[in-house]
């Protein structure tokens, strides 16, 4: 199950203080995306500690021997990507068949340059994590085709006029954290919500104190 208690944190190797942020949680590994386009892909088993930063038990050299993978690959779901078939279509058609599936889809650019992907879909927005740390909040009105891929029509530099920090809020008000259990809503372990209504702070039932220390 996932527990949202290593997303968004930085990662540290046993010889380096910093090889990226912990993008996506999945029930048995964390997807590591690093400042220079790196991604690794590293099981949970090898976490060392996790307080402020997940500390990988492993120095910088072997985690990229032993786990660093295309950014560019799809990142892991349980949440089916429903289009099957070959070529593109405008937003409109595809919404029409398939509306609110655009999570997880891979994004490039008019130029087909790759952004990033589709971390959220809201109704009028998609946020894409992309190079380096940079997160992109893109109104869906930029979208010019769908297909395994979303297309936007605008190329880089122009794109950067939709970065926002990636600790931003998102498009709906809520805090990036909510970003933890989209992509494995089933397998959700912990409260969707700091405080409950009746005031109790839920965060101790996601965050365990035990064998955890400040890294």
């Amino acid at each position: 199950m996932t527990s949202g208690k290593y997303f968004n944190k930085g990662v540290k190797a046993l010889d380096s203080p910093d090889i990226g942020y912990v993008a996506r949680e999945t029930p048995d590994k964390i997807i590591v995306f690093g400042g220079k386009n790196e991604r690794y892909d590293i099981p949970t088993t090898e976490i060392n500690q996790v307080g402020a930063n997940v500390l990988i038990g492993l120095n910088r050299q072997e985690i990229v021997d032993k786990y660093k993978v295309n950014r560019q690959d799809p990142l892991p779901t349980s949440r089916k990507d429903p289009w099957t078939t070959r070529g593109d279509v405008d937003l409109a058609a595809y919404e029409k068949q398939y509306p609110k599936t655009l999570f997880n889809k891979g994004v490039r650019a008019k130029n087909e340059d790759h952004v990033g992907h589709i971390v959220k879909e809201t109704d009028d927005k998609i946020v894409i994590f992309g190079e380096h740390d940079y997160r992109f909040d893109v109104p869906k009105s930029e979208i010019i085709a769908v297909g395994m891929n979303v297309i936007l029509g605008v190329d880089f530099p122009e794109i950067f006029k939709y970065k926002v920090d990636r600790n931003a809020p998102l498009p709906t008000g809520e805090p990036v954290d909510k970003l933890a259990y989209e992509a494995y809503p089933e397998d959700y372990h912990g409260p969707r919500e700091k405080y409950g209504r009746d005031g109790e702070d839920k965060s101790k039932l996601i965050y365990p104190k035990q064998g955890e220390e400040k890294v």
